[in-house]
């Protein structure tokens, strides 16, 4: 059913004062699934509520409720949101949602910092980012939970499974480009990918996903969004990070490599999961313009939102048909130290 956007926000409001307490002023975030708000409170504290889709699998929600949870406590200083529970103890519950089927409700901690999206980037910047990326990693590395081989579609496992959804990319040429990334990930990548190490990730670390310091736009303040997070190839939530910082021509890996080295000094990588880091990035790229542009053609209105990320891949697909993923890694086996 149609949600009054106006009823929604009042109901949510109540329901801050009702399940936690809380008196606040709501105001909505944007997101492509999810109907998400910030929420600041008449004492002064800034927090998230968030209310899942209700199509969303319920194992699927407590998987990311879990894993919050579970980082958390393996590592208190992580930088991720927390979870605050109600009243009664909960963090994650179905409340009485007025607007059809109800969605999970949970409330979470606010994160200060501006998003890499709209910051200055440096190699310092995406070094401190692939340093929280892996300490998130390890925090995550014993976690375990029915829900976590969930099927995601952006898992990079999957990338040629999106060869349909390339109908919607009219430009022949660009579609050509696509196909050929897929092309050799089914000939070389997946089978390198099958022989490496797995567990659960974040696996979404996208500017839009990553908070820095305003003042001081290399310090890291911040990690969110767990919506994508499932159990993978170690090595996709490095190249999936990386290849949001591509440059163009011979700086394109710069910032991706300052951003390897940074995550294998916390959590050692091994040479062959390096040597993955280039042809993973073009996989995602290639499985976000396959993704955003199918989505896109089916929700017009919200093409803004869900296209977001579409221009830096498609950048990210041109320069690597111009030089193949794999030219790239002596200088990613160099900046891990790996090239003796």
């Amino acid at each position: 059913m149609a949600i009054d956007e106006s009823d929604l926000l009042t109901w949510s409001a109540a329901l801050c004062r009702s399940a936690w307490g809380i008196d606040g002023r709501l105001s909505p975030l944007a997101s492509e699934r999810d109907r998400i708000f910030r929420v600041e409170s008449a004492d002064g504290r800034r927090l998230i509520l968030k209310f899942t889709d209700p199509n969303e699998a319920p194992l699927a929600t407590d998987f990311q409720t879990q894993g919050l949870l579970h980082a958390a406590a393996r590592d208190p200083g992580l930088q991720i949101p927390r979870l605050v529970p109600d009243r009664e103890g909960r963090v994650a519950f179905r409340p009485d949602w007025p607007f059809g089927p109800p969605p999970t409700a949970r409330l979470m901690t606010w994160l200060d910092g501006d998003l890499v999206a709209h910051s200055p980037k440096s190699p310092a910047q995406a070094r401190a980012l692939g340093q929280a990326l892996a300490r998130l990693g390890l925090a995550l590395a014993e976690f375990d939970h029915p829900g976590a081989d969930h099927y995601l579609i952006w898992d990079l496992v999957h990338t040629s499974d999106h060869r349909p959804r390339l109908a919607a990319v009219t430009d022949p040429a660009g579609r050509a480009m696509v196909e050929a990334a897929m092309d050799r990930f089914d000939r070389t990548t997946a089978p390198a990918l099958a022989a490496v190490r797995r567990q659960v990730l974040h696996a979404d670390l996208t500017p839009y996903n990553a908070l820095v310091d305003p003042v001081a736009p290399d310090r890291v303040t911040g990690i969110i969004d767990f919506g994508d997070m499932v159990r993978t190839a170690l090595v996709c939530d490095v190249a999936i990070a990386a290849c949001y910082l591509m440059g163009d021509g011979d700086d394109a890996m710069a910032l991706p490599e300052a951003l390897a080295a940074g995550f294998h000094a916390v959590s050692p990588l091994t040479r062959d999961e390096v040597l993955l880091i280039a042809p993973l990035m073009e996989a995602r790229h290639a499985v976000t313009v396959a993704i955003t542009e199918h989505h896109a053609a089916r929700v017009p209105g919200n093409r803004p939102y869900i296209t977001k990320n579409t221009a830096t891949a498609w950048r990210g697909l041109t320069t690597f048909s111009g030089r193949a993923p794999d030219a790239w890694s002596s200088r990613l086996l160099h900046a891990c130290r790996m090239d003796t």
